[in-house]
C-alpha cells in the first residue's frame, strides 16, 4: 500500500483555490450535500440568538439526526472584513473556535473528498476589540492566511466555513490570545510544510521527537527561545495552539503543556461498537451516520455505496470543483479507498484496520477536529456553519 501518498490524501488541503462551478452560486441550496456530510444534532453547541440581523442563524436538514445549523451572512462581505466585523457582533463566535473551510462542491464527486467531509483547511478564531470596533481574528497555517477573514488567496473562494467547539473556559481563551499576539509579531518566524504525511516530530528536529514536544516548540519559537522556525501545515498549526491553552506565556513552564486531544493513531481505530478507543482519519463519515438514528444497514449502504466510491470519473466533470492537487493525490489512491469499502462491505474487521493501521504515524488532518466532534469525542462540538448567501 502507498501509506505515504495515502497519507498525503488524509491530510492534504493543497491550498490551490478552488472556481466556483459554473451555475453554483453561495446559496443557501450550496448546502444541499449528501447527509454524511451533516453533523448529528447530538453534538451541535448550545447557543443563544444572533445579536446582529446581519447574521441570520438557520437549519438545513439532513436524513435521521444530521444537519446543519446555518449562520447566514450577506453575499457581499464573503471575503471582507465586514464578515469578521458581523460574525463577531452576532456572539456566535468564540475566541479558540475552530474554522474548517468547507467545499460542498466536493459532495458527490470522489471517495477522497467525502471522506475529507468536504474540509480542506482548518484556523483559530479570535474575537479581537480594536477601538470601538469588535471583529473576528484568525490565525493559521500559511502565517498569511492569517486575516479578519479577508486573506484574498483564501476566504475570497470559500463559499462556507464549519464553527468547531473546543472546551475552554475564560483563562484558557486568554492564554491562547496572548500566545497569538506573539505569534502576529514573529511572522517570519513561521511558516508553512505542504506534505501532510510528516508530522514535525517525525522530521529529525532535535528538540521535536514527540507529539508534545511540537506544543512546546511552539511555545519556544513564539517567545523567541528558539532561532528555529515553527514549520507546520495548518491542522497541526491549530492543534498545536490548542495545546497551549493552559499556558501563561509570561510564565511558561512544559508541564502545563496539554493536547486538546491525543493525535490519531491510525486510519480506523474504532467507533463504537465495532473497535473501541475513538475515531481514526477516514472515519468521520462513519461517525456522523452513527449518531443519525439510522438503522444499521443504511449506515452500511451510504458507507459503501455513496462515501468509498468515485461518483465521477471524467476529470472533465471535476473541474471547478477541486484543485489539482487535489485530484492527483485521489487518483493516486484509488485502490486505497477500494480497500476502505471494502472494510466496510465486510462488516469492519479488525484484522483489515489493523493492517491499515500499520506504518501509520500519530498525525492530527483539518478534518480530524470535525470528525471527533462528530464521535462525541474530547469535548468538541459543532456550533455552525457560515454561508455568504443573503
Amino acid at each position: 500500500m502507498k501509506s505515504r501518498l495515502f497519507l498525503a490524501l488524509l491530510m492534504s488541503s493543497m491550498l490551490a483555490p478552488v472556481a466556483a462551478a459554473q451555475g453554483v452560486s453561495a446559496t443557501a441550496d450550496i448546502l444541499k450535500v449528501s447527509s454524511y456530510l451533516m453533523p448529528p444534532r447530538s453534538t451541535w453547541a448550545a447557543i443563544g440568538p444572533a445579536a446582529t440581523p446581519n447574521v441570520v442563524v438557520g437549519e438545513s436538514a439532513g436524513e435521521g439526526e444530521l444537519g446543519f445549523r446555518v449562520f447566514h451572512l450577506r453575499e457581499a462581505v464573503k471575503g471582507e472584513k465586514q464578515a469578521a466585523i458581523d460574525l463577531a457582533q452576532s456572539g456566535l463566535v468564540q475566541t479558540g473556535d475552530i474554522f474548517l473551510s468547507f467545499r460542498p462542491l466536493w459532495d458527490k464527486t470522489l471517495a477522497y473528498a467525502h471522506m475529507q467531509l468536504g474540509v480542506s483547511h482548518s484556523a483559530l478564531a479570535f474575537v479581537v476589540s480594536q477601538g470601538d470596533e469588535k471583529f473576528i481574528m484568525t490565525l493559521e497555517s500559511p502565517i498569511s492566511y492569517s486575516s479578519p477573514m479577508n486573506a484574498p488567496e483564501h476566504y475570497s473562494d470559500l463559499d462556507a466555513i464549519h464553527v468547531v467547539r473546543p472546551e475552554l473556559d475564560d483563562q484558557q481563551k486568554r492564554h491562547l490570545e496572548m500566545w497569538a499576539r506573539l505569534i502576529l509579531t514573529k511572522r517570519d518566524r513561521f511558516e508553512f510544510f505542504s506534505d501532510y504525511s510528516l508530522p514535525m516530530y517525525k522530521r529529525g528536529l532535535a528538540a521535536v521527537s514527540t507529539p508534545m514536544d511540537e506544543i512546546a516548540f511552539l511555545a519556544d519559537v513564539a517567545l523567541g527561545h528558539s532561532p528555529a522556525k515553527f514549520e507546520s501545515y495548518c491542522s497541526e498549526f491549530a492543534w498545536s495552539l490548542l495545546g497551549l491553552r493552559d499556558c501563561d506565556p509570561s510564565n511558561f513552564n512544559r508541564q502545563c503543556v496539554r493536547p486538546v486531544f491525543a493525535t490519531s493513531n491510525g486510519m480506523l481505530t474504532g467507533v463504537v461498537p465495532q473497535l473501541g478507543g475513538g475515531a481514526g482519519l477516514v472515519q468521520g463519515a462513519e461517525a456522523a451516520l452513527a449518531g443519525s438514528g439510522l438503522p444499521d444497514p443504511d449506515q452500511t449502504k451510504a458507507l459503501t455505496e455513496s462515501v468509498f466510491v468515485d461518483v465521477l470519473t471524467d476529470p472533465s466533470q471535476l473541474a471547478g470543483r477541486m484543485s489539482s492537487g487535489h485530484l492527483q493525490v485521489a487518483e493516486a489512491n484509488r485502490e486505497n479507498m477500494k480497500i476502505i469499502n471494502q472494510y466496510y462491505r465486510a462488516g469492519e474487521p479488525e484484522a483489515i484496520a489493523n493492517g491499515l493501521n500499520h506504518a501509520v504515524s500519530d498525525n492530527v488532518s483539518p478534518t480530524s477536529f470535525l470528525i471527533r466532534s462528530n464521535a462525541g469525542l474530547d469535548g468538541l462540538r459543532y456550533v455552525g456553519t457560515i454561508v455568504f448567501d443573503r
